[in-house]
């Protein structure tokens, strides 16, 4: 009976390493202690206060991450974005001001980043938004798609941004979108909006 039980817990054992190895293959950035894959109202990457836009502010800011600068553009208007990376993975984009001088916002679409709440990009769903969080929300196209964004007011500090199911139509505004729809619908993206400077 004995020799049972040591057979069962060992199974139990290999198990757990095998999920937790299984884990860290999934999330090597999320599991590794240096990083800070964290976004959420105070802050995202460990960027929780304004920063100048330039590659070796934004390195001091975070500087366990691969940290370069890119093309982009928001509307068809072409910017210079800085990217977080960590191996040949990026983790958040970086925008700037208006004017260019300093950051704008931290965004995430990447399965390694978390909300304080875990939330996941991709796999959490409105449903589970925590409600004090979300009280402020607008309709919003995302890639194309219909969606919806959601902070604490039109100036809140965080976004979680929602892609509606697949099929949904588009809404004019967030109060018609069907309370069904709303719930099921996945988060896509977050974005920190940094404090002025």
């Amino acid at each position: 009976m004995k020799r049972f039980v040591l057979v069962a817990a060992l199974a139990l054992a290999a198990c757990g390493q095998e999920q937790q190895r299984e884990s860290h293959e999934t999330y090597p950035v999320a599991n590794a202690p240096s990083f800070d894959t964290t976004i959420g109202p105070d802050g995202a990457a460990g960027i929780t206060e304004p920063v100048e836009m330039t590659v070796a502010s934004v390195r001091a800011a975070a500087p366990h991450y691969i940290v370069a600068e890119v093309d982009d553009q928001i509307e068809g208007q072409a910017l210079k974005a800085i990217t977080l990376s960590a191996g040949d993975e990026e983790v958040f984009r970086v925008y700037p001001t208006a004017d260019g001088r300093h950051v704008h916002s931290v965004v995430t679409r990447s399965t390694q980043a978390h909300s304080p709440v875990d939330e996941i990009v991709g796999q959490a769903k409105f449903a589970v938004a925590p409600p004090e969080q979300v009280t402020f929300c607008k309709a919003e196209s995302v890639d194309s798609a219909p969606g919806f964004a959601c902070s604490t007011a039109e100036d809140g500090p965080f976004w979680r941004v929602y892609r509606l199911p697949d099929g949904a139509g588009p809404a004019d505004s967030f109060d018609d979108i069907e309370p069904d729809l709303l719930h099921d619908s996945t988060l896509v993206e977050m974005r920190w909006v940094a404090p002025r400077a």
